[in-house]
């Protein structure tokens, strides 16, 4: 498991649209932190600083939060972008503990070379993340479904996701997650055998 990262924010006292826009212009983003417990703060940070901090741990990677020199297990929850240009207006932070359920959305990814693909089949992602309950001790960075084995028409529904002990899938009805789906190549060949 890598290393914790580290990010520092600033209490700030000034709130409402003149104070977030001046905020903003001078490089920095209104911020609200979130406990489990209900305690809230009101922070801002560094935009430079978050964006790095950001591609560095996503969604899914619980940071510490340093706040005045106190630190908060923290979670990036929310992300709203500037509508025009391509940098955060504001975000919400979450901290949260080891013992205490919390539901995240999980990125979804695939490992391995399937066999159906090199027959022409194409792989099809239904779902790019899926809700998963857990704790922050527990939580993935993401979904691995390994395809090494499927061929073309294999499935594999969201039942069949097993994140071990501490975690689960949060669903209602069973859905199909991954699929290697025929290609053209193989569509192809089947429409020419009905022919025939």
């Amino acid at each position: 498991m890598s290393e914790k990262v580290t990010f520092k924010a600033e209490l700030r006292t000034q709130t409402g649209k003149s104070a977030n826009r001046k905020l903003r212009n001078q490089g920095l983003v209104p911020v609200v932190f979130y406990s489990q417990d209900g305690e809230n703060l009101v922070l801002s940070v560094n935009e430079n600083e978050f964006l790095k901090m950001y591609r560095k741990v996503g969604t899914t990677r619980v940071f510490s939060l340093d706040v005045d020199g106190k630190t908060y297990d923290t979670l990036i929850w929310k992300v709203q972008m500037d509508p025009v240009r391509p940098r955060p207006n504001h975000i919400d932070f979450l901290g949260v503990s080891n013992d205490r359920t919390i539901k995240v959305d999980v990125p979804v990814v695939t490992e391995g070379k399937a066999p159906g693909v090199k027959l022409g089949g194409r792989m099809a992602i239904y779902r790019p993340k899926l809700t998963v309950s857990c704790t922050a001790a527990t939580l993935p960075a993401e979904i691995v479904v390994n395809i090494s084995s499927m061929n073309v028409g294999d499935t594999v529904f969201v039942n069949e996701i097993d994140l071990g002990e501490g975690a689960s899938v949060v669903f209602d009805n069973n859905f199909a997650l991954v699929r290697c789906a025929a290609g053209r190549g193989s569509a192809k060949a089947a429409e020419e055998a009905e022919e025939k």
